[in-house]
Formats: C-alpha cells, structure tokens, sequence
C-alpha cells in the first residue's frame, strides 16, 4: 500500500510540475545556445549529418521533425526476485525477461514484457501452533503484463537534458505458477487446520512428524507497479536499473493458505533488475525519450529567427537572399535564375556572362572560356568531329572528314560558298588556302566564280559581287594569286542556290 502511495504522489508531481511549466512559457527567456552545457551529443540534433531525404519528411515543417525520432526499443532485462508471502524468510531467486516499448512522445511510452522467473521462500517454525516447521518452496513463474511508462529525465524546462533519467511505470498482466513446497508436517488433524491439539478434532494426519511435499499450479491476474534510472549509452543502446513490485490475487503462491493468524492475505513479489535496451525506427539519430519537449520550443524559435535572418542578406548582390541562393558567389555581372544560380543557356558550366560561346551545342566540351574545343583546329569542334586529327590547314567537311582533292589540275572542283553577311569565316578561309594551293600547283589554269542568278532580292548582284570581291581580295593579299587568274561570273548559277561556285579549268 505505501509503494501505491508513493507512485500516486509521483504522478501527481509531475502532473503539477508539467502544468507549471506550460503556464511559464512566455515568461523565461530564451536559453543562450553559445554556453557550454553538459548534455548528452544528440539533445539538439534531429537530422543525421549528410542526410537529405527522409521518405519525404525532410520536407515537413520543422515544427514536426521531434516526431521523426526513433520511437521503438527492443532489450532484455535480468536480476534476482524476492518474495513476499507467508514463508516470510526472504530468499534470493532469479528473473530474465526480453521487452520491446514504443514512444508515443517524449514522456509517455507502452511496454509490454514477458518474464521467465524463479521464485524463492522459507519459513522455519510456525508459531503457535507448530504446523508446517522448516518449510521451503520454490516457484516457476511466467508473467506477461504491458504497462505505462511515465518518463521524468525530459520535462525540466530550467535545465538542458541530461543522460540519465528516471522513470515510472505501472500495468496489468497475468501469470502463471507452478509452486512446490517441502516441510515436516506437524498438523495434528487432517480436517481443519486452524484448531490445535487441544481443541482439535476429526481424523488424526498419518503424516504427522514426517517430509512432506505439496505442489500448486494456477494463473492470476497481477499488477505490477515500479520505477527505475536509464542512462544514455549511445544513439543506438541505453543502460539502466528498475525495481519492479507485482501483486497478485492469490494466498496459494507459496502454498501455504491456511487461515492462521499469522498468514497474510495475497501473495506478491519483487524484481530488482539491469536493462539493456536497442533503440530503433527512424533514420533520424535520435529518440524520443532522449528529446526534451522544451528543447523542441527553442528549436522552433532558433529555426524560425534563422530563416528571418537570412532573408535580408544577399552576400553576392544578385538580388536573391541568402536563404534561396544556391549560389552565393555569383559575379555582379551575371544574371541569375529565381535560385540564385547564373544564367547558363548552353548548359556547359560556363555561366553566360563568361561565355564566348554561350550558344554551343549541347554535350560539347568547352574551354574555362566556354568555347568549344577544336584540338585540329580544322573549325569543327571535337564532339562533332569525326575526323580529330585532320592535318593542318586541311579542307573539311560539316562533320570534319577532310577533303581528299584530286591532284589533277582539269575541272577541279571545291565546295561551294555561302553568300552571308560575312562570307569570310573560318571554314571559308580554311577553303581558300586549299584553292590557293591547288593554284599554285596549276599555273596555268584559272580559277572561276560561278554567283548565283536571277533578279531575287533574296540574290541581288550586291550581295553576290560583294563576296566574290572580299574571296579575290583575300586570294590575292594572303596567298599572291594575281586578279587575271581569276575570272567572275555573277550569273552563272540557279536562282535556287545561294551560293558561290569555285572551278579551276
């Protein structure tokens, strides 16, 4: 009955101690995070260090990642048991029992356990009356129960969470006994037990004087009430040590019943234990009973003031704040997407105020500059070359193949030119040297310019005169082909081409 009272005077104290709490919240100020307070590594941490995503909890309010937190422990315990009964001569027995307890928050928890146990007890003389003298009895004993845990280590709100905590607990359950006891049978009468020779009557007992064995076996309801200290070991496994008292609705445990003075109405018995305990369910290192509902408040404060913060700070001045800026040393001079990553429209890691080249195919590789690389330096980028190593100087195709030109100097042919704006490109020049060359090898022969022709504006003899002047200019200033050895013709192509013919006959 006083173990009753102490665990109701307990769980009213935390009641109270809880409500107080709650009612001070706006009146203590907030803890100072840069004081060096002795707790366990894991009291503020909710997230694992490198972990990302978490089936999509990542994702949820901050408010809400306590509940992200292991909640289950599997472990045994084991330790001695005592027996409180009519053979009142305490004797140290043995109990081994697995558990597995789930968190629903930070202070309450289900745990159901199932206990493999011995029982122990002696009584020497029965005085009086002299009736079961130097008894002796033991018990095996199975219980199953599921009880409430009441944790009291994570509810201060004046001080940061420590690594031991104590705790409360009390259940139902049943169990069953399979008891059996010796002793020298000193009852005079087989019929009641409770009169004594002098006013006892009925059958005299054939056993007086003698060992006797007698055995019981039956299950009960039992109630097991307790507290107990754990201690964090690690983010996966804790320590600790519990006292446990069960009563039980019998007088039969210990076989001995009779309705002496002396004999005490129910049987019960004590575990004093260890516990080692594994905590599982959740990626997220820690668990709920090490997380203080406190701690979650301040959580909750800190994480909100440090996206507040964030908002008004743009280190790189790209007008993205720090809180979306993934990143946050872009130069001034780039332009940036809603993220605060600069503006790349070729995708090649070059961003566009950097690129020379900012609208290269896509999958070419690129110089720190963003210009695509050309390693034969034939005006065909790498990725798209399938001929890498073309000879110096050597006239290609669209895909980099090299043109293998005839060594005959009759009606030789070259690729014709596209009539542009700029007729000189780099392809063209490369052209050019091989016409040059092939001049050289025929002095004799001209080169011809074949226009386009027509009246289209889309054609006119500007445009087509224009390039033929800007070929025979550079022919003649960078290779020395005289302008007699070059003969125009501005209509002598369809009007469906837009191109310049190059022959030499």
């Amino acid at each position: 009955m006083k173990a009753i009272k102490i665990i109701l005077f307990s769980i009213i104290t935390l009641v109270f101690v809880s409500a107080k709490a709650n009612t001070n919240t706006l009146n203590i100020p907030l803890k100072d995070t840069t004081k060096s307070w002795k707790r366990h590594p894991y009291a503020d941490k909710k997230w694992a260090d490198g972990i990302t995503s978490d089936s999509g909890q990542k994702s949820q309010s901050s408010y809400f990642q306590d509940r992200r937190a292991k909640k289950w422990t599997l472990g045994l315990m084991a330790g001695g048991t005592f027996f409180n009964g009519d053979a009142d001569k305490k004797q140290l027995g043995y109990d081994f029992a697995p558990f597995i307890k789930y968190s629903i928050s930070q202070t309450f928890a289900l745990r159901a356990e199932y206990n493999f146990a011995m029982l122990r007890g002696e009584r020497d003389l029965q005085s009086p009356t002299g009736f079961k003298d130097n008894f002796r009895f033991r018990s095996s004993t199975q219980d199953w129960n599921v009880q409430a845990h009441f944790t009291l280590g994570n509810i201060s709100f004046l001080r940061p969470l420590r690594k031991t905590q104590m705790y409360l607990f009390a259940g139902i359950g049943q169990a069953s006994f399979k008891s059996k006891a010796h002793f020298i049978d000193q009852r005079l009468f087989t019929g009641d037990y409770y009169l004594t020779s002098s006013f006892g009557n009925g059958s005299p007992n054939p056993n007086y004087g003698l060992q006797v064995t007698e055995s019981y076996q039956g299950r009960h309801f039992i109630v097991p009430v307790g507290l107990g200290f754990k201690h964090y070991l690690s983010r996966h496994f804790d320590l600790g040590i519990e006292y446990r008292h069960t009563w039980v609705r019998s007088d039969d445990i210990d076989v001995y019943n009779t309705a002496i003075f002396a004999n005490r109405w129910w049987d019960s018995y004590s575990f004093l234990r260890a516990s080692f305990g594994w905590k599982f369910g959740a990626k997220n290192p820690q668990h709920y009973d090490w997380l203080s509902p406190v701690e979650s408040i301040y959580d909750q404060i800190a994480d909100i003031k440090k996206k507040t913060d964030c908002l008004g700070v743009d280190d790189d001045n790209d007008h993205v704040s720090n809180c979306f800026d993934q990143e946050n040393d872009t130069p001034d001079s780039c332009m940036v997407y809603g993220n605060g990553m600069a503006v790349d429209s070729d995708g090649d890691g070059v961003p566009d105020c950097q690129d020379e080249e900012p609208f290269s195919d896509k999958g070419a590789t690129v110089d720190e500059k963003g210009r695509s690389i050309d390693s034969d330096g034939d005006g065909i980028p790498d990725h798209r070359d399938r001929e890498p190593n073309s000879s110096p100087g050597a006239l290609v195709d669209a895909n980099g193949i090299e043109f293998k030109v005839c060594c005959s100097c009759d009606n030789v042919t070259f690729p014709p030119i596209t009539i542009s704006s700029n007729c000189l490109t780099k392809e063209v020049k490369n052209l050019l040297y091989q016409v040059a060359d092939k001049m050289k090898q025929c002095p004799d022969k001209k080169l011809i310019l074949n226009g386009p022709g027509g009246k289209s504006s889309k054609y006119n003899a500007a445009g087509n005169t224009r390039c033929m002047e800007e070929i025979i200019k550079f022919l003649n200033e960078k290779f020395g082909i005289s302008r007699d050895r070059i003969i125009t013709n501005h209509n002598g192509g369809t009007e469906s081409k837009n191109t310049i013919e190059m022959i030499i006959k």
